[in-house]
C-alpha cells in the first residue's frame, strides 16, 4: 500500500505505531518534522519512498499547498499526525478527505 504521511514540522517523534501493516510505499513532502520522521522510517525500513517537494519558482507562495495535493493525489490512504494547529496539516486533510481517500489523524 502507498501510504503519504504528512504532519506538524514542529514534531519529532518515533512514528512507526501510527502506519499500517503492508506498506510497500511512503509518500513525503521533504519537510522537517513529520515528513522527515516518515523519510528515516522507510529507511530503516527498506521501504521504497518518494518525496515531493514545494516547487516555489513554478507555483509561488502556493508550492507547499501544491506539493500537499500531489502527495495526497499519489497515496492510496493517508496517515497525518497533527498537532492540531498546523494549516498545512489540515488543509491536506481536508482535501484528502474531499478525494474519498482514507484518511487516519493522530493528533499529538
Amino acid at each position: 500500500m502507498k501510504i503519504a504521511v504528512v504532519g506538524s514540522r514542529n514534531l519529532e517523534i518515533e512514528i512507526g505505531r501510527y502506519l499500517p501493516e503492508g506498506i510497500t510505499e511512503i509518500i513525503s513532502g521533504g519537510a522537517r518534522g513529520i515528513d522527515r520522521a516518515a523519510e528515516a522510517y522507510a529507511d530503516a525500513h527498506g521501504i521504497a519512498k518518494r518525496i515531493f517537494l514545494p516547487d516555489y519558482q513554478k507555483y509561488g507562495r502556493r508550492a507547499p499547498l501544491v506539493r500537499n495535493r500531489q502527495i495526497v493525489q499519489a497515496a492510496e490512504c493517508i496517515i497525518a499526525i497533527w498537532d492540531g494547529v498546523s494549516r498545512g496539516t489540515k488543509y491536506t486533510i481536508e482535501y484528502a478527505q474531499s478525494l474519498g481517500k482514507p484518511v487516519r489523524v493522530y493528533r499529538v
